[in-house]
């Protein structure tokens, strides 16, 4: 060990007193001997850490909420870019299984049975370019055509490899003055802020087997705690804090992908309308629903989940209901990824938001023209001029009404609600009909305390309830969503 510490020194040196002098995969070269993988073909690590709940903060202000991860290992084949990554979180038993090989990924069920996810393919094979060892594996491969530069940076002469893989994500790693990476980032496409920030972070490196490996640090998005006010505070996704247990070139590191999987393709989006009441459609068909209600001559969306393709479907089967009368509002819930992901969608076609006024700063920093290069959507393409004027927002501290001749909607504030500030809830009086998120699902088996916050507010409000419409499972009776409610206290 102490003769690979001198080694590292020595070499350190060489690389911040002549980095310009050296090519690139020289300074690689150098890396990859000074955190023991010359040699290395696959890995498994093992250890205890936390998981970030990207997307789900309380408040748009606040950090990914964590949960703890009592095991965590991960098994990574270079030779074949392929990933095993299995987890348990703190207060459950089961076992969260992960995988990824070339072009295929896949998920186990309770049942441990192979459930296909196309869709997150690349972005899991991209994460294997994001280990240490993986960047300099990627960096050095042919084709990559790494670039380099040096900065001032962790206390030293810093240098930066560049390079560019699958042929869209730029992927940045800095190797510190003592010869270790320390950083490497990306950007991936994200429904909600377009070319999201992808940084992990590679500090209190130790030797274990031959091998160096880090404290793993992730961050997902930017903390923007610095500025007042603080818009968004989201960032910190993943951390592996201790490492029990390292194996280099470890034997069945290769997986083999499951005919299920390797036949599945990503599903096209699936519109279902159901008519709750009077000119009230759920429009569902997937995980997340929304609901259109419809006025004399407009159309009020609620909720716009998911992403733009989503959003767009149920954007034509609204039309396709109410031909001839446009989308004038959209109404969202609250301001958590999963619900958030289409808005982008709605005020491109003209809609005015909705919302809390304390979303309102975040919205407007979602709705931002910023950069949308991997996956462009209809709003970076061709933004509408209104957005940046500010004529878009309706916002409301405890209520707020829209009415017309022909349908009333009544928007109400839930209180003392731990899952999401700022969440609305919709009564339209005609049809007695209550539109929640996350609240309540026709498919929970207990109550929470979520839905036992929702009972006390319908109670509060003193609401005539007759029907409650989710965005997630099927409209409930409000007899029966009371005996839930009764038989959970």
């Amino acid at each position: 060990m102490a003769t690979r510490f001198w080694l590292s020194l020595s070499l350190s040196a060489l690389m911040t007193g002549a980095a310009t002098a050296q090519s690139v995969q020289g300074v690689l070269q150098t890396t990859a001997i000074a955190m023991g993988m010359e040699n290395l073909t696959s890995i498994q690590y093992s250890g205890t850490g936390w998981q970030g709940r990207v997307g789900q903060n309380v408040s748009p202000d606040r950090d990914w909420p964590r949960i703890e991860l009592t095991s965590y290992t991960r098994t990574i084949d270079f030779d074949t870019l392929s990933s095993k990554e299995e987890y348990v979180r703190s207060g459950e038993t089961r076992r969260f299984t992960n995988l990824v090989s070339g072009d295929y990924a896949w998920t186990l069920d309770a049942e441990g049975q192979p459930v296909p996810q196309p869709a997150v393919a690349e972005v899991r094979r991209l994460e294997i370019l994001l280990t240490p060892w993986g960047f300099i594996k990627g960096a050095m491969a042919p084709g990559a055509n790494p670039t380099m530069v040096t900065r001032q940076e962790y206390g030293g002469r810093s240098t930066v490899i560049s390079f560019v893989a699958f042929g869209k994500y730029r992927i940045n790693g800095t190797i510190n003055p003592e010869g270790l990476l320390e950083r490497v980032q990306t950007w991936v496409p994200n429904p909600v802020v377009g070319d999201m920030y992808y940084e992990n972070v590679y500090t209190q490196y130790r030797e274990v087997g031959g091998v160096q490996i880090p404290r793993f640090h992730q961050h997902q998005d930017y903390d923007d705690g610095a500025h007042t006010p603080n818009v968004s505070g989201g960032d910190h996704a993943f951390g592996l804090e201790t490492v029990s247990d390292l194996q280099a070139n470890v034997a069945n590191a290769t997986l083999t992908v499951p005919d299920d999987v390797r036949s599945a393709r990503p599903q096209p989006v699936r519109v279902e309308s159901q008519r709750v009441g009077d000119g009230v459609w759920l429009i569902g068909g997937g995980s997340h629903h929304s609901v259109a209600v419809e006025f004399g001559d407009h159309v009020v969306v609620i909720e716009a989940p998911l992403n733009e393709e989503r959003s767009l479907a149920v954007i034509d089967e609204v039309y396709r209901l109410m031909p001839g009368k446009p989308i004038r509002f959209i109404v969202t819930t609250h301001h958590h990824w999963d619900h958030l992901g289409g808005l982008r969608a709605y005020v491109h076609e003209g809609a005015t938001v909705i919302t809390h006024e304390s979303n309102e700063p975040y919205y407007r920093e979602v709705l931002r023209a910023g950069l949308w290069t991997l996956e462009p959507d209809r709003f970076s393409l061709h933004p509408p001029e209104e957005w940046s004027e500010g004529y878009i927002f309706e916002t409301l501290n405890q209520q707020y009404v829209l009415a017309d001749q022909t349908k009333t909607m009544e928007i109400y504030t839930v209180r003392g609600l731990a899952h999401a500030a700022g969440m609305l809830i919709v009564y339209i009086p005609s049809e007695k009909i209550v539109v929640q998120a996350d609240l309540h699902s026709s498919q929970a088996q207990a109550p929470n305390a979520s839905t036992r916050a929702f009972y006390r507010n319908l109670q509060r409000l003193d609401l005539d309830v007759e029907t409650i419409v989710g965005i997630h499972g099927a409209p409930v009776p409000m007899t029966q969503f009371v005996e839930f409610v009764g038989a959970g206290q």
